[in-house]
């Protein structure tokens, strides 16, 4: 029934009429007195970006030779004329109006070179419409703002151009009408800045565009983006943050546009999950999480300015916009390559309103990636986590590596996800796997593409701080419409802090039922240089030390390796099973046979502590005291029936904190707990009816004091990560092609890569990665 209410509504809005195309006075686009007032202030101060676009503008015309040349696709060019535009808007210059015609021209008829008539109707359809994102915007903007200054003939030219552009673009460009990629957004862009700067002088094709972009551009495919479960909704970028930057600032952009001009859609909720997530996703270091493909040779990337221009310049709560503006500030971010973004970064007046980091939660799940950002404390010394879990979507540049971890402890990236760009294999980062007997077999023991389903049973956080989440991956193992041929896939989580958040323990609970003698495979991946000593495995990154420690497995021995840069393209390379890495890293792994195949791992981050696991069914894994921290003992049963038990040593004057991931549970999802002294022990008893006392499930917590008393420790209101259900489906739709570029590396080109196994396998297309 709510599938049916979706689709009725978006059938409506599809059908909806549009508002009439914009036919008033120009500028329709962002510039009013408010702006330019806002600009010619910014424009005094040196480090704004007003300022850079000035003397760039001023640069290109003085000597034009180093500025006449464009590199790639018109980005050049729309950089330099971003720049006189904003120039031209704050000074009032006729030069800077001449320069940026110049630069206008150019995108209108050349291609590498002003002047060399090489462009036209066609070049906005270089690498599947790639181009038209730098194409598009920057010249619907100078049309828009100089329309006075532009002689009729060559306005004409420019509206016959965008005829030739978009006609070719809705039919033919790359994902015209697939959200949350990269394509999209610089179409969308294009198509929405086009249709209002035209506007009432492109005769019947202008009124066309316009509605394709009123009614179904925003009026159904952006507003299911924007929606509950949407692609969107988070505040995440799936494609991973190489593409991300760019990409947000495009969909503001052009959404303030549209409102401006009668489109009633509203991005303000998202713009406050995109500013949410780009603070939570600040790893002590300062840098941020892929997601998905990156070329860096780094672990992580550098933040954008443009996700927080994208804040301030749309219609966030102006609260958020002041903090992302001083988040801008303090991190001292601009971005030379997209100057309109950069100046539009300083476009509005706002008070100061630092982030209060310590009063925010340490946690947030953005919905859409399905990353789990988490830290210990808002400290620069804290560790930060990432964790993933997340089903299939229709997009590109993402891996399947649902149970993903990275970890950073203070300025060092310990845990690292050194994945190639380009990867179609889990055994690039540290997800595990299973074999599947679905899968060709140059995919055996890799995750799939398919999975609906995926996603996190739970995630919460005790009053202690203790994170424990589930994810559960089993539906990774689908092939196409095919359910997954392994019974279960589960990854448990448990961040524990230690030393006031200085140092942490994960623990990693992996389990799997395959039904047949089918392996699991678990790796951890670091910079650092590892040295095994029996089932432990330990390391140094920077001044920060660790371990990986085997406490548990049902089969398999570790071993450890270290694995020089590569990528997944060489010859010989076997795409689905590649197990290179981006940069050089050492590699704890072990393989653990079926069919019910199970391991524990504690990673200890800063210091070592003593860990181990003991019964069998449940099984209690110990995490001693440290200093003035509590005893921690996380609790997990394959069946907890509707009773049951397990003993502890009575826990020292610190006492210990429980978290139970599996408990029984009555139907309003709680247990009954009853903790009694058992000579030596303390032996706690759960039962779905009874106790003394009654703790919400999903998982239980309790802390229990060395008299064998036990009290909630049930999750915190401040700084709790969310309860979930389950992750958002979606339709079981393959990715088609992929492409490039970002807005935050130097583009290339891109090729198909064929995944086939007989005439039923869908097609996946994933880009090269893009060259200097």
């Amino acid at each position: 029934m709510k599938a049916l209410v979706v689709v009725l509504a978006l059938a409506i809005a599809g059908t909806a009429v549009a508002q009439p195309a914009p036919s008033g006075k120009h500028p329709r686009i962002l510039l009013d007195d408010a702006l330019r007032a806002q600009w010619k202030k910014a424009a005094k101060d040196d480090d704004s970006g007003v300022h850079r676009a000035i003397a760039r503008c001023e640069d290109a015309r003085r000597d034009p030779r180093e500025y006449d040349h464009d590199n790639y696709m018109a980005l050049d060019w729309s950089a330099t004329l971003q720049a006189c535009l904003v120039s031209w808007a704050t000074t009032g210059r006729d030069d800077d109006a001449k320069t940026a015609i110049r630069y206008f021209t150019a995108i209108l008829d050349d291609l590498a070179d002003v002047g060399d008539g090489k462009g036209g109707d066609e070049a906005a359809r270089r690498d599947s419409g790639f181009a038209i994102r730098a194409m598009g915007p920057s010249t619907a903007l100078a049309y828009d703002w100089l329309h006075d200054k532009l002689p009729e003939p060559l306005r004409a030219k420019a509206r016959a151009r965008w005829k030739a552009w978009t006609d070719w673009y809705k039919d033919n460009g790359y994902r015209a009408h697939d959200p949350g990629n990269n394509y999209h957004a610089g179409w969308l862009a294009a198509a929405t800045l086009i249709a209002i700067a035209e506007g009432g002088e492109a005769g019947a094709d202008g009124d066309a565009l316009w509605r394709l972009v009123a009614d179904t551009l925003w009026g159904t495919e952006m507003k299911a983006a924007l929606a509950d479960g949407g692609i969107l909704d988070g505040g995440d970028w799936m494609e991973g943050w190489q593409y991300g930057p760019l990409s947000v600032a495009e969909y503001a952009l052009a959404a303030r546009a549209a409102r401006q001009n009668g489109i009633d859609i509203s991005t303000s909720r998202w713009l406050e999950q995109l500013f949410t997530r780009s603070v939570h996703a600040l790893a002590p270091n300062g840098r941020t999480f892929a997601v998905g493909d990156t070329e860096a040779e780094e672990p992580s990337l550098d933040p954008s300015v443009l996700p927080l221009a994208a804040v301030i310049l749309g219609d966030a709560p102006p609260a958020v916009q002041a903090q992302a503006k001083d988040e801008q500030r303090r991190l001292g971010l601009h971005d030379k390559m997209f100057p309109l973004y950069d100046a539009l970064a300083d476009s509005r007046a706002l008070p100061s309103e630092t982030v209060a980091r310590t009063t925010w939660p340490t946690s947030y799940l953005a919905s859409d990636s399905g990353v789990l950002y988490a830290r210990t404390s808002w400290r620069d010394d804290a560790v930060w986590a990432a964790f993933v879990c997340n089903r299939d979507v229709a997009t590109d540049h993402h891996h399947p590596d649902a149970g993903n971890l990275v970890v950073s402890r203070g300025k060092d990236e310990v845990i690292v996800d050194p994945s190639p760009y380009g990867t179609m294999s889990t055994f690039t980062s540290n997800a595990p796997s299973v074999l599947s007997l679905h899968f060709p077999d140059e995919y055996k023991g890799s995750q799939g593409f398919w999975s609906t389903a995926t996603g996190y049973s739970f995630a919460t956080q005790t009053k202690g701080g203790t994170l424990a989440v589930r994810c559960d991956y089993t539906d990774q193992f689908r092939f196409q419409d095919n359910p997954s041929d392994v019974a279960r896939a589960l990854r448990d989580f448990v961040l524990v802090p230690w030393n006031e958040g200085r140092d942490a323990s994960i623990v990693v609970i992996d389990r799997a039922t395959t039904g047949a003698d089918r392996p699991m495979y678990l790796r951890f991946r670091t910079p650092g240089r590892l040295v095994l000593e029996r089932a432990t495995a330990k390391g140094k990154v920077g001044g920060s030390s660790f371990a990986v420690k085997r406490v548990y497995s049902s089969g398999g021995s570790p071993e450890v390796r270290h694995l020089d840069a590569s990528d997944c393209f060489k010859e010989g390379t076997v795409r689905g099973r590649c197990d290179a890495a981006r940069f050089a890293i050492d590699e704890y792994r072990t393989e653990i046979p079926g069919p019910t195949p199970a391991a524990v791992h504690v990673l200890d981050i800063g210091s070592e502590g003593d860990a181990r696991a003991s019964g069998d069914s449940p099984r209690v894994i110990t995490l001693a005291a440290r200093g003035g921290d509590p005893a921690r003992v996380i609790v997990t049963t394959d069946d907890a029936g509707d009773t049951m038990s397990y003993s502890i040593a009575k826990p020292g004057a610190s006492g210990s904190e429980h978290v139970i991931l599996d408990s029984p549970a009555a139907a309003d999802g709680t247990v009954g707990v009853t903790v009694a002294a058992d000579g030596a022990d303390c032996k706690i008893t759960l039962s779905a009816s009874g106790g003394e006392l009654r703790v919400a499930t999903g998982p239980a917590s309790i802390f229990v004091d060395g008299a064998c008393a036990a009290k909630d420790a049930a999750p915190r209101k401040a700084g709790a990560a969310p309860r979930i259900t389950s992750h958002p489906g979606a339709p079981s739709t393959p990715r088609r092609g992929g492409g490039c570029c970002s807005g935050s590396a130097t583009p290339g080109s891109s090729i198909t890569m064929a995944f086939v196994v007989g005439i039923l396998l869908a097609r996946k297309r994933v880009p090269r990665a893009p060259t200097a």
